[in-house]
């Protein structure tokens, strides 16, 4: 089953996405962290990257379709999280053959009380928030043990930009997979882990296999 979960920025999608990951075996492939680790590559063109991303903007949609697509590569069973961010990406991966888009629905005022406490682990693997998802030692990942960071696209200034492109630009993705007949709105209000479990259900409703 290939997927793809879209949501405002801080709607939960790496939480279940990572919840997908560890209990039916997909693929969890996160185009904000392929982003990151080539921007940590220090090369010219991380380095474009790591400027776009520092303040919430988007990267040319030729450079993240190119590093999904090889990590995606004869893969039968994955979960893109957060992408496609525009029409233009949505079609440059038709070719996927995508099965289900799940959307997560959020109203932008609880997004900003999320923000406020959300954090990642060094490696850039887990996340959690320190009021609704809080590691089981402060400051330490449950599970590669790396410290918890905040990361420099959640301050304020960013936070503004981002939910403006995702309104602006992100908004006619879930239109597009509408049409489509792809797309599942799901209640992303909720609790993160009680996100995770309406979705697995829905998922093995669809598939039993899983």
């Amino acid at each position: 089953m290939k997927l793809v979960i879209l949501g405002p920025p801080g709607s939960g999608k790496g939480t279940v996405s990572e919840q997908l990951e560890r209990e039916f075996h997909f693929l969890h492939v996160s185009a904000g962290e392929l982003l990151r680790n080539e921007a940590a590559q220090k090369t010219e063109e991380g380095q474009k990257i790591n400027a776009l991303i520092t303040v919430g903007k988007l990267v040319p949609p030729e450079i993240i379709v190119a590093l999904v697509k090889e990590k995606v590569k004869s893969k039968r069973k994955y979960i893109l999280d957060g992408f496609p961010r525009s029409v233009d990406q949505a079609e440059m991966i038709k070719d996927l053959s995508i099965d289900k888009v799940l959307y997560l629905d959020v109203p932008d005022e609880l997004l900003v009380e999320r923000f406020t406490g959300r954090r990642v682990c060094k490696q850039g693997h887990h996340s959690y928030h320190l009021k609704y998802l809080p590691p089981k030692k402060a400051g330490i990942c449950d599970y590669d043990g790396s410290p918890l960071l905040q990361r420099s696209d959640d301050t304020p200034k960013a936070i503004k930009e981002r939910l403006r492109i995702f309104h602006s630009e992100t908004k006619p993705v879930i239109e597009y997979y509408r049409k489509k007949g792809l797309l599942m709105k799901i209640d992303g209000s909720p609790l993160p882990e009680i996100v995770a479990q309406n979705v697995k259900e829905i998922l093995q409703k669809l598939d039993p296999k899983l």
